[in-house]
């Protein structure tokens, strides 16, 4: 019960909320199996330290409920758990009946088997300790105990996690048990929280620069984490979740991991790439805000050679964000939100961005320091609110340094996703970091136009050349016919071509200026960013 007090004395409700769901889980296991047919996997690293004390919670939680019963309730409850032969087969410890167990390998840190052992000591486990075959071990273990649970500390971003949930059975070719996963939605930061919030013990290889340990063969500290000395900094201080993993060897390098979390925004290789947005916002619905960021992305994709291929205003709804980005997202190489970041109720922009990707909401920790250190004391509920993203895959955009600091305030990416403000000026300034982003990764042609503009005539009269123009040039030229009004140069009517290919352009707009009908007269023509100024 001393975790539960620091727990709900840190002051930290997204804490609380992730560890009363994961308490709740236990509980849960406990109630449709009974605690004697439970068993806890402790495999010394931070994950299964967090669950050690999530069990202990649970328990305490349960055996206040048993002192809590009638006299008579208890005691016929005792008779149906003996019947059962649920009590009995494994005498109480500090989780109460659950069983804990750990399979040791050749290969196992010293560190982590040491730190098994001292808090078996310490909490009262009665651990056993097996070894040889995982698979056959465990078939063993449940065979002669009885189990029917396995609580893990299994989380989303673990290799094996792939389609489990909560409560999940186990795999074909396994012994039949029910998987118990109740942090299987905690992010990286929500286990340090947890386990600097209560002052846990955990294994010392943590403070030397490790963050995800598996064997002595295969594990090495984190290189995200190697100061300017040699030395490593804890793993606590990891500043890009998405590396938890770095210093396995199984898995990919720092650069490779980052190159990977790259590819959504690369998408494939080609001449033109798609872009589609999704602005947020009542005010905005409801004619109290221009949308001006619209505008202006769409103009500074098309520099960049980016085809925008749709856009669309939704409210600010977790579940309208959601339809709409998920759509976004499959549709074009990559999306782009603006609108929903800030700390209000109504600001729900990430929730949606987050189910719209499969993910649940978690506090970033990287995004959490930051919010730390630009705030300081007076930080609160609503500021750590700008740190929540989606668990797993969430990447940080650095933006151009101001006196010296790291932006307080990043564009956070998510696959394919960016994420950004609806304020136009720092919509315009984060832009520049995906701007960037884009840029680099696809080295596209941008697009050129030429604009024809005409006395006022009849449209309807130039349609015949430009369909002739729009089947010669099909794919390459982009053609399109805009009726205008109140021009200083007199102006009625706007043809637009557009394209990457200049020489292209060129014949097409020089083909269209000789065909059009008779008596039509050619005010001027303008070429690139001087055709799209007169359209303004």
């Amino acid at each position: 019960m001393d975790v539960l007090a620091a727990v709900e004395a840190s002051g930290d409700e997204h804490l609380k909320e992730k560890f009363q769901c994961a308490v709740g889980a236990v509980q849960r296991t406990f109630d449709l199996f009974g605690q004697a047919a439970v068993a806890f996997s402790f495999n010394g690293g931070k994950d299964s330290t967090v669950l050690l004390h999530i069990l202990r919670v649970a328990v305490a939680l349960a055996g206040k409920c048993d002192a809590a019963e009638e006299p008579d309730a208890a005691a016929a409850r005792q008779q149906s758990n003996a019947a059962a032969g649920t009590s009995g087969t494994q005498p109480h410890s500090g989780l109460g009946a659950v069983r804990t167990f750990i399979f040791k390998r050749r290969d196992d840190f010293p560190e982590i088997l040491a730190f098994v052992r001292a808090m078996n000591t310490r909490y009262s486990l009665r651990l056993e300790e097996l070894e040889g075959d995982f698979r056959v071990g465990l078939a063993g273990l449940i065979r002669r105990s009885g189990i029917k649970a396995i609580v893990l500390g299994t989380r989303r971003r673990d290799p094996n996690a792939e389609g489990q949930d909560a409560f999940c059975p186990s795999s074909a070719g396994w012994p039949p048990f029910m998987r118990v996963n109740p942090v299987l939605d905690w992010g990286y930061g929500d286990v340090w929280a947890l386990l600097r919030a209560a002052r846990l013990p955990y294994c010392a290889l943590y403070d030397r620069g490790f963050t995800s340990i598996g064997s002595v063969t295969n594990t090495r500290p984190n290189s995200a984490l190697c100061k300017e000395d040699g030395s490593f900094a804890p793993a606590h201080m990891l500043a890009d979740a998405r590396l938890e993993r770095a210093g396995r060897a199984a898995s990919p390098d720092v650069e490779l991991e980052r190159r990977r979390s790259d590819a959504g925004a690369r998408g494939r290789p080609s001449a033109t790439r798609t872009a589609a947005l999704v602005v947020v916002g009542d005010e905005i619905l409801a004619a109290r805000v221009d949308d001006v960021n619209t505008r202006f992305l769409c103009r500074e994709l098309r520099a960049l050679g980016w085809r925008v291929c749709k856009a669309e205003l939704v409210p600010d709804e977790v579940d309208a964000i959601a339809a709409a980005v998920r759509a976004a997202s499959d549709a074009a190489d990559v999306a782009i939100t603006s609108g929903g970041l800030g700390p209000t109720p109504d600001d729900v922009t990430m929730a949606g961005v987050a189910a719209a990707l499969g993910h649940p909401l978690g506090r970033d920790c990287d995004l959490e320091a930051r919010l730390r250190d630009y705030f300081g004391p007076d930080i609160t509920r609503a500021h750590l609110k700008m740190a929540e993203a989606p668990v797993a895959e969430t990447a940080i955009l650095e933006l151009e340094p101001q006196d010296g600091r790291t932006s307080a305030f990043p564009v956070v990416r998510a696959r394919n996703v960016y994420v950004l403000p609806g304020v136009p000026e720092l919509l315009r300034q984060k832009w520049q970091a995906v701007r960037a982003e884009l840029a680099a990764g696809s080295a596209l042609a941008p697009f050129r136009s030429v604009s024809l503009r005409l006395a006022p005539t009849d449209e309807a009269a130039v349609a015949p050349a430009l369909e002739a123009l729009h089947s010669e040039f099909d794919g390459g030229v982009a053609v399109g016919s805009y009726p205008v009004s109140g021009q200083a140069d007199g102006a009625g009517l706007v043809l637009s071509l557009e394209g990457k290919d200049a020489r292209q352009l060129e014949a097409a707009s020089s083909r269209l200026a000789s065909e059009l009908p008779a008596g039509t007269r050619l005010v001027s023509m303008q070429h690139d960013a001087a055709c799209l100024d007169r359209l303004r």
